[in-house]
């Protein structure tokens, strides 16, 4: 699934995550969780991908600018049933593209449903009621909000009699 998407004069693309973007996510301009978390360091998303990637369990997607990459979401699959978006970052200073989060956020969700999900769980320090609306648009309904080992979680089930909104 690739998306391309403009924002003022420049463009911004969403594709899947490709082993070589990892040099370049290291390279790029200290990204930060845009998923309020601020305990999530750059090194956990890595940790994630290679713990994950192998056992074909993770989808991953980058979004770059003008050949720049400048957001990373990752999913992990637990089960046919159940994923979770689990990290959302943004390149610090990103400003000329505002929507940049929720671009990303949007296909990595539309894919879980696409894929079947019947659950998803959103690690997120960001509060319930920011995410129910948008959650309801792309397909899922609010399921609640919880603490699990001490991470903020917010927890969706897929809509069964609605298909997520067009864009």
């Amino acid at each position: 699934m690739e998306d391309q998407r403009s924002s003022g004069s420049a463009s911004v693309r969403v594709r899947p995550f490709e082993i070589g973007d990892l040099r370049r996510w290291f390279e790029s301009d200290a990204p930060v969780p845009a998923d309020g978390r601020a305990d999530a360091a750059p090194s956990e998303v890595v940790r994630t991908l290679f713990d994950f990637e192998f056992a074909g369990t993770t989808n991953a997607w980058i979004v770059e600018s003008a050949g720049r990459l400048i957001g990373m979401a990752v999913v992990l699959i637990e089960s046919d049933a159940l994923a979770h978006l689990k990290h959302l970052w943004i390149a610090r200073g990103v400003t000329d593209h505002p929507n940049v989060a929720r671009a990303l956020a949007e296909t990595a969700i539309r894919h879980a449903w696409e894929g079947g999900c019947l659950k998803l769980v959103v690690h997120t320090a960001l509060p319930a009621s920011r995410l129910i609306l948008p959650m309801h648009e792309l397909g899922f309904e609010f399921a609640g909000a919880r603490s699990n080992g001490g991470e903020a979680v917010v927890e969706f089930y897929r809509n069964l009699y609605e298909r997520p909104r067009d864009r």
